[in-house]
């Protein structure tokens, strides 16, 4: 069984691989998009994605690639605390640092932190938090925002540890798989509404009178016209789910479930 993750070794996503199957073949990846084609192109059979931060909400570009992508479905879900670390190549001091590395994420998920102390450094955004590891290796006064794992894999120097700007910095990550899971406790779908009043009302109602818990609810540009939305939901499955399916796809323009699990 092949696994595809966001690579290389050392990333956050390679961390959530090992916590999910530590028997798996990886298969390693440049960019998250190209990760979700894997399994669309059936390179693996199934890619463990950031779905959602704590801090920074939504991972978006996977977001709209799941909503856009057919046949595939959310297997698991796992949360994975995140520390973000500040790593140099050796003898690199802190005050003649002028340049750090990281993904988008990492570095906002750090930005008080480099307002006091790095105020006037050029701020380079790369695909992954081990590709910036990866980047400084042998370079001085540069430095990463990176998991801890990669001052061991790269033979890096733990400068500062703990430097996110919120001790609750968590990401939630999905598996995704081909095979559509029959069972579970929870269930993501998306769905658009009639372009009439209150549909949206009319829509949520439905998981009220049906008592059925929401958990998360975003909205994401439906890319056909101006003002027109997606919205991605989590929800708590109960015994009135299947009911509550066949009048949501009454009152719905557009309906896909993403996954039980």
């Amino acid at each position: 069984m092949k696994l595809g993750y966001l690579g290389p070794k050392g990333t956050f996503s390679y961390e959530a691989a090992i916590k999910y199957n530590s028997d798996m073949e990886y298969v390693e990846y440049k960019t998250l998009y190209e990760t979700v084609n894997a399994i669309v192109n059936n390179e693996v059979d199934e890619i463990i994605v950031p779905i959602e931060n704590s801090l920074q909400g939504g991972v978006r570009d996977v977001l709209d690639s799941i909503i856009e992508t057919e046949n595939i479905f959310i297997k698991k879900e796992l949360i994975l605390k995140i520390n973000q670390n500040l790593l140099v190549s050796k003898e690199t001091k802190k005050e003649n640092i002028h340049t750090i590395y990281s993904h988008p994420q990492a570095l906002a998920q750090c930005k008080k932190y480099l307002l006091e102390n790095f105020k006037n450094v050029n701020l380079i955004e790369v695909a992954s938090t081990a590709l910036s590891a990866k980047e400084i290796i042998g370079k001085a006064e540069v430095a990463a925002i990176a998991n801890k794992a990669c001052a061991t894999e790269y033979g890096l120097t733990l400068l500062d540890e703990n430097i996110q700007d919120n001790d609750f910095n968590e990401t939630k990550f999905w598996v995704l798989s081909r095979e559509k899971n029959i069972a579970g406790k929870k269930m993501s779908m998306v769905f658009s509404t009639k372009n009439t009043p209150g549909a949206l009302y009319k829509v949520l109602r439905i998981f009220y009178s049906y008592d059925i818990n929401l958990t998360k609810i975003e909205s994401r540009p439906a890319k056909t016209v101006l003002g027109e939305y997606i919205f991605l939901i989590d929800l708590e499955i109960n015994k009135y789910i299947e009911t509550a399916l066949k009048d949501l796809k009454e009152e719905c323009k557009y309906i896909k479930i993403l996954g039980i699990y």
